[in-house]
């Protein structure tokens, strides 16, 4: 930003922990089906610790993506946000 910049900053604090697909499944009232394929497509980014076979949702990423493609310049503190 520039000296001339007056835009606003706004900090928004989200629930963005990570949750598991059916977690994901249940709170959108979708199946487990439905999750898993669209995370088998991508169109879900996930995460996974280690070598565990659990997937979780991603919902900060989700978010951070969101409002992107809304045009917010948006700045994460990784030193908060990072597993």
């Amino acid at each position: 930003m520039n000296g001339n910049d007056e835009r606003p900053v706004i900090i928004i604090q989200p629930d963005m922990s990570p949750i598991t697909i059916a977690e994901y499944a249940r709170k959108h009232a979708t199946t487990v089906a439905a999750i898993r394929s669209q995370v088998h497509r991508k169109t879900i980014p996930v995460i996974r610790l280690g070598e565990s076979s659990t997937i979780y949702i991603n919902q900060a990423a989700m978010i951070i993506g969101s409002l992107k493609a809304a045009g917010w310049d948006v700045e994460v503190p990784k030193d908060v946000y990072s597993i």
